[in-house]
């Protein structure tokens, strides 16, 4: 259980949660639903809504993961 709750942690010094991540993977699980059902024809969706999830899924994990990289990692280096 501690695996996913990190997977949604953005800042593991103060357990905030993100909701860019979130958001991203939400997003991700309704863009892999909809490829399945129209895979197996169980319903048609539109190319530009699914192009636009995919895009809007991909820019909020991308989001989350370079701000990630880009602070500083200890409570020390945020004060300064």
């Amino acid at each position: 259980m501690k695996f996913i709750s990190d997977i949604f942690t953005e800042d593991k010094i103060d357990d905030k949660y993100s909701s860019k991540k979130t958001l991203g993977i939400i997003s991700g699980v309704l863009v892999c639903i909809a490829f399945i059902g129209d895979g197996f024809e169980w319903f048609s969706i539109n190319e530009e809504l699914f192009n636009s999830m995919l895009i809007f899924s991909a820019t909020m994990l991308g989001v989350s993961t370079v701000k990630a990289f880009a602070k500083p990692n200890t409570k020390e280096e945020q004060k300064k």
